[in-house]
């Protein structure tokens, strides 16, 4: 039986975060300090004998962004935290020049269309929203909200560097 995975499912994500690790699980484990078979269990959430902890979600959080995979690191985050009606993102750096404020509102603008198009295509093909269609709809929203947090935060934070000077 084939297993489908999904970016907005914390589990999911972080096993598939794992398995992007460079030399995969194995590797991620051995860089933890655990067999590779007890990592696969935990990552595992049906197997009841094995839980990952937050200790260890940080951890490979930790290892993700060392190995040059800050974008998985980033999907863990934003699953669990979307399965708790959150979202995560990470705050820009203090000195925000002007156009970078343009630049995000049409980060803002290009995620808003990938949203519309998808609900368009998801109604348009029987006026119903099937499982696969939610989940890229939820993807979708993630994103928008995200973008918009992080265009609040560039803009305050434009605002205190020219108050500052």
């Amino acid at each position: 039986m084939t297993c489908r995975y999904t970016d907005i499912n914390q589990h999911d994500a972080l096993y598939i975060a794992a398995r992007a690790y460079p030399g995969g699980v194995e590797a991620l484990a051995l860089r933890m300090g655990m067999a590779a078979h007890v990592l696969y269990k935990k990552l595992r959430p049906a197997v009841e004998s094995h839980h990952i902890n937050y200790e260890e979600v940080s951890e490979i959080v930790e290892h993700l962004e060392a190995a040059g995979k800050a974008d998985m690191a980033e999907l863990v985050m934003q699953a669990f935290n979307w399965r708790h009606g959150r979202v995560a993102f990470k705050l820009p750096d203090v000195s925000v020049p002007a156009g970078e404020l343009f630049n995000q509102v049409l980060s803002i603008l290009r995620e808003e269309g990938t949203l519309a198009n998808d609900i368009n295509e998801a109604l348009g093909n029987d006026g119903k929203i099937d499982d696969g269609e939610l989940q890229k709809i939820e993807k979708d929203l993630q994103q928008c909200i995200e973008a918009l947090v992080v265009l609040r935060n560039k803009v305050r934070a434009k605002h205190d560097n020219d108050q500052a000077n």
